[in-house]
């Protein structure tokens, strides 16, 4: 199949690019929600010193996504523009997958509180949920909690524990794959939305409808000999 300067064809890299949003990726969402869960249990159970290994876990984990997504990047980067849509819905599943996760992660630790909260009289006792879903170090296959639940009742970790240090190095690293996957989003999306070359007197014009509607983002002086013939 052509070549377009080093662009390829999505067909030619459908397959490096199938590992990634189909085993790879997954693999490493799967196991950061492992460790989510763990995390939750062992700081509502006050287990700093496994919360602080946990942390650390759940950081190699997400070292790990950022480095698979930046590969992931790159051989996109590679798709010919003309496959840019393709290539936007072949991908969207997993980036939205990773985008969620992080969002959730981020936000269910954002509110602790110094102690447990006391059950309120609509919702079942805490010791009743706390049982069922955390029997067990590695016990996966319980219905997790509703956020409600967990923000409601998760403890803060003390600030002279090993575990508040990993849980803020944690953090960043959540945040920057955020900004990653965001990151990502927007240059295939863009890539979706600039490929119309309006022709004008002298110029080629492209446009971005994902910053602003029929907005201009970037002109410059034709090199298509043909612009020379208007």
């Amino acid at each position: 199949m052509a070549e377009e300067g080093h662009k390829l064809t999505l067909r030619r890299l459908e397959a490096p690019i199938h590992k990634f949003i189909k085993v790879a990726l997954p693999t490493d969402l799967e196991r950061l929600q492992k460790h989510h869960n763990n995390i939750l249990k062992y700081q509502h159970s006050q287990q700093w010193d496994r919360l602080h290994q946990e942390h650390i876990n759940a950081s190699r984990t997400v070292q790990q996504l950022r480095a698979n997504i930046r590969e992931m990047e790159k051989l996109c980067s590679r798709v010919r523009p003309e496959d840019a849509a393709a290539l936007e819905t072949l991908v969207k599943p997993v980036k939205e997958r990773a985008s969620a996760a992080t969002r959730d992660f981020l936000h269910l630790h954002s509110n602790p509180v110094s102690q447990p909260a006391p059950a309120s009289p609509p919702a079942a006792n805490p010791s009743s949920w706390v049982s069922s879903s955390y029997h067990g170090d590695d016990d996966m296959d319980k219905e997790p909690m509703s956020g409600r639940q967990i923000q409601g009742y998760l403890p803060e970790i003390p600030s002279d524990q090993s575990a508040a240090e990993s849980w803020d190095n944690l953090e960043d690293d959540l945040k920057e794959l955020s900004g990653l996957v965001t990151e990502f989003s927007l240059l295939v999306h863009v890539s979706t939305n600039t490929q119309l070359c309006f022709v004008m007197t002298g110029c080629c014009i492209h446009v971005s409808t994902l910053i602003s509607l029929s907005t201009c983002v970037h002109s410059f002086p034709c090199e298509r000999k043909q612009c020379d013939s208007l």
